[in-house]
């Protein structure tokens, strides 16, 4: 299986930030040692979103890139270990989404393998880190209240990626005091709820997940770091 080039599309020098942010585990969250940044911005006329989402048991680097109307295209993943000598034992892989036949790429200390995906071209992914989810808000555009849309979803943030017929739903807007008041509610797979601000960037979700600066709370321990993200070069 022969490798894609990475996609560009017009002036790639000219980069427009649409928004980044911090998030982190809150008091509530059963998981206390979660952060996750995130930034998000238009390269010529594609949109890119990368994600760094730590915890104590995985390092996780996200990019993914969307068209100008917020189709998926391609998306990189690097997996480590926290500790695992001597360099995280890193699991790249990389999901080339625009096509017909939908594939992915991998490398790991078990050496280099590619598949092909079952599934219809998605609509939007799933990955590790919240923030992605505000891709998929913005592909649908308005939604009021009870609106549902749905469609084919690669879901890639266990070991095993797959693509499902997945629904985004818009519920009542909630009232969130750790949140500083009214924030948008959007769930996905019918039970994950996520808390978005009213352009619909992931402020935190029902599990506990919290924006830092909503928090008086000290920040997760900070662990070790193998090199930058290399999406374009790797695997």
């Amino acid at each position: 299986m022969t490798s894609e080039p990475y996609p560009s599309c017009g002036d790639e020098s000219e980069v427009e930030l649409l928004g980044e942010g911090y998030l982190r585990s809150g008091p509530t969250m059963r998981e206390r040692s979660v952060s996750e940044r995130w930034r998000l911005e238009r390269r010529g006329c594609l949109h890119v979103m990368t994600i760094h989402q730590a915890w104590e048991r995985q390092i996780t680097d996200v990019e993914v890139l969307f068209d100008a109307e917020w189709k998926p295209l391609r998306a990189w993943k690097r997996m480590a270990v926290p500790g695992a000598p001597p360099d995280g034992r890193p699991d790249t892989r990389v999901y080339q989404l625009g096509g017909d036949v939908i594939t992915m790429r991998r490398a790991s200390p078990e050496g280099a393998q590619s598949y092909r995906i079952p599934g219809e071209a998605p609509v939007a992914v799933v990955g590790p880190g919240r923030a992605l989810v505000s891709a998929w808000i913005r592909a649908a555009g308005p939604m009021e209240v009870g609106d549902v849309v749905r469609g084919p979803v690669l879901d890639f943030r266990s070991l095993v990626e797959k693509i499902d017929e997945v629904a985004l739903r818009r519920d009542p807007d909630r009232d969130e005091p750790t949140l500083g008041g009214r924030v948008r509610v959007y769930t996905i797979f019918g039970r994950e709820s996520i808390f978005t601000d009213d352009e619909g960037n992931v402020v935190g979700d029902l599990a506990g997940l919290r924006t830092d600066a909503s928090l008086d709370t000290p920040e997760p321990e900070p662990l070790p770091e193998y090199g930058a993200p290399d999406p374009r070069g790797t695997p």
